[in-house]
């Protein structure tokens, strides 16, 4: 019989990319919490945020056609009671050159309102990548990459980020309907704004939750989400934030 040990090199045998992908993690996760370690002034808050989330294949008479569409609706609340809320809705459609691989890009409509009842919105356009890195102890990395480029309505400048998300899902239970959740994304500004703060890490989303498969339709997932974010000369913010995630096909 084959040792924990023993499969896990296998797995890096077969797959090489993946011993490259647990170092940058490694990497990427070391980095994100010691600058959250080093902010021990952090405002915390209770919010929640509920997601709506509609992708699939496009059809044809041979079968699933290599272009995707995709649309997802967000409503989030922070400092329950406050006033401050956040709206986004995000279309895009994708193209899948290769069996762990697809490429996407679109278009998000984001508003937002602070405590003070002042409404901010932002056109964002974004492309990313997705794929699926390799398999580790019954379960799937994957990860995604999507570039942004944000025009807000309070600033002239236009806003770069790069986020990347890693995620981890493994299966749990017997019938194969329920699984875990893991991910980790952090946030970098590319370029300094007349609106934002300057370049670097301004925000990490860690998430542990659980999903459920309802139907070959429908899924849900619903779990837990830190949102950390450095703010310039001020605090640092930790939102503790309830996630609702409902997944569909059209």
């Amino acid at each position: 019989m084959l040792n924990h040990t023993t499969m896990c090199q296998r797995v890096y045998t077969k797959n090489p990319y993946l011993r490259r992908f647990a170092i940058g993690l490694m990497a990427t996760i070391v980095i994100v919490i010691g600058g959250m370690s080093d902010s021990f002034a952090a405002d915390d808050f209770v919010g929640a945020w509920t997601v709506f989330n509609a992708t699939d294949a496009f059809q044809t008479d041979d079968g699933p056609s290599r272009w995707s569409y995709w649309i997802d609706a967000q409503a989030r609340y922070f400092d329950v009671g406050s006033g401050i809320n956040q709206y986004l809705v995000r279309p895009g459609i994708g193209f899948k050159p290769g069996e762990n691989l697809s490429v996407w890009a679109g278009y998000a409509r984001f508003r937002s309102r602070n405590r003070a009842g002042f409404v901010v919105d932002e056109n964002r356009y974004w492309q990313q990548l997705n794929w699926t890195s390799g398999q580790w102890n019954g379960g799937t990395f994957s990860m995604r990459a999507r570039l942004l480029e944000r025009f807000v309505d309070a600033g002239d400048d236009m806003g770069l980020v790069l986020r990347f998300l890693t995620r981890y899902v493994r299966s749990i239970g017997t019938d194969g309907k329920k699984s875990l959740i893991l991910g980790i994304e952090p946030f970098v500004d590319l370029r300094t704004t007349d609106w934002s703060g300057g370049t670097g890490i301004y925000q990490n989303r860690t998430y542990i939750g659980v999903g459920w498969r309802v139907s070959d339709k429908l899924s849900i997932d619903t779990g837990y989400m830190n949102q950390f974010l450095w703010v310039d000369n001020g605090d640092e913010v930790s939102n503790h934030l309830a996630i609702l995630n409902f997944k569909t096909k059209f």
